[in-house]
């Protein structure tokens, strides 16, 4: 009968244990929000852990990443393009798509995500490093637009990120962040070395 009673007890608080642990690494949810103050007190200190285990440090934000042109003329007159949005083409690549790629999806966020990491004041480079990933930025946007616009040959490009809070869920209470922000950056000129290999 002891045997039975203190094997119930530790399978009850196994039980709540393993509750606990699971709200702690759950996403925001209702419960978990309810409940948050009895689960920290439970969890904090000894048994802290959080999503950076599993998902360094998750976006909490969209990023648009858009490129306009300068393009010279046959007589010398340059123009402006208008802004493109690439990362709508990169969304539209992958909408609907069994099997979407990989291309389609990272390489424009993570070549501006690592120029953007690698530029300090002023848009200037910091070292090798930030040389080498904005000229790797500008050859990706170069694959999209090619060549030539409107039958101009392109001179130069500047590249810009529009940042977006994502919205949190309804049942969270908070308020929607109305706040874009945005990174322009300078004009980038363009040479027949950037297509190389393009």
């Amino acid at each position: 009968m002891l045997l039975t009673a203190t094997a119930t007890v530790l399978a009850a608080a196994l039980l709540v244990h393993l509750a606990m642990i699971f709200l702690t690494l759950a996403p925001t949810n209702v419960l978990k929000a309810r409940d948050q103050e009895v689960i920290n007190s439970y969890v904090q200190p000894e048994f802290g852990q959080d999503w950076k285990l599993f998902a360094p440090n998750p976006k909490q934000r969209n990023d648009a990443i858009g490129v306009r042109l300068r393009t010279t003329g046959a007589r010398g007159a340059r123009h402006v393009s208008g802004w493109i949005n690439l990362t709508d083409q990169d969304v539209a690549a992958i909408k609907g798509a069994l099997a979407p790629s990989h291309v389609n999806q990272n390489m424009l966020r993570l070549a501006w995500d690592n120029s953007e990491a690698l530029h300090g004041p002023g848009d200037r480079p910091t070292g090798i490093r930030g040389v080498v990933a904005g000229a790797y930025l500008k050859r990706v946007v170069l694959q999209r637009v090619g060549h030539r616009w409107r039958g101009e040959p392109v001179t130069a490009v500047q590249i810009a990120g529009r940042y977006t809070m994502v919205p949190p869920p309804s049942w969270t209470g908070e308020e929607t962040p109305d706040t874009t922000t945005y990174r322009v950056l300078p004009w980038w000129p363009v040479t027949d070395q950037d297509y190389k290999g393009l």
